[in-house]
């Protein structure tokens, strides 16, 4: 049978709250040795009884003034960075919790919209005769989100759309222009060659360089 879950408040009976602090203290020192064995760290425990005037420590006090000595030359922001005291980790408990309490009534409410607008789709009612105000609003607020969203992903699609068709209109002028550059060098090539006698005439590649490489001497000579 599981465990029901402990209430985190001071106990008022006496034997209760002294039967909790034995077996509590028993597993967190069973803990801090674990955790020491099984990563190989450095930890100790420091624990004061309600009615016991001498500290219990783990493991020793050599080990534990160890630990301290190591902690006290630490820079004091890096002391500092990762401490958590009681009234720290319940503030950010409450947080965690009331974030997750906020995005499950915005599902919630995204279920009962979809719900709704489903519902006037397949039969044309509203049903929103028992709805309350805030309700209506909240649909209102959820359809004009959706139009926005149905918008930006037409928007999206025609911009993808004339982007293809500019790529595919770049490739057939890059073709153009290269039959066009052709052709032309083709009409320079005859006209060169008209009136010419048949052993004058010379074919002309424009393709590569009209002029041999030349070692160039700057002296002159």
């Amino acid at each position: 049978m599981a465990r029901g879950k402990v209430k985190l408040a001071y106990i008022m009976n006496n034997s209760t709250r002294r039967a909790t602090f034995r077996k509590r203290k028993s597993g967190i020192l069973k803990k801090i040795n674990e955790l020491s064995t099984l990563c190989g760290i450095d930890a100790c425990a420091i624990i004061y009884g309600e009615n016991y005037p001498q500290a219990e420590v783990w493991p020793s006090r050599l080990g534990v003034r160890s630990v301290l000595y190591r902690f006290m030359r630490l820079p004091e922001l890096e002391r500092s960075r990762k401490m958590v005291d009681l009234e720290g980790f319940l503030s950010e408990s409450i947080m965690k919790a009331q974030d997750l309490l906020k995005k499950q009534i915005e599902e919630n409410q995204k279920k009962e919209m979809t719900y709704l607008i489903s519902q006037f789709l397949h039969t044309g009612e509203y049903g929103m005769e028992n709805m309350s105000s805030t309700k209506v609003t909240s649909l209102a607020a959820f359809i004009d989100k959706s139009l926005k969203e149905v918008e930006q992903r037409l928007d999206s699609m025609d911009v993808h759309d004339e982007e293809v068709a500019n790529g595919a209109r770049a490739v057939n002028e890059g073709d153009m222009l290269a039959n066009m550059d052709h052709a032309t060098i083709q009409g320079l090539e005859t006209s060169i060659n008209y009136g010419m006698h048949s052993d004058d005439r010379f074919s002309i590649n424009f393709s590569e360089p009209p002029f041999n490489e030349v070692n160039f001497n700057p002296n002159g000579f």
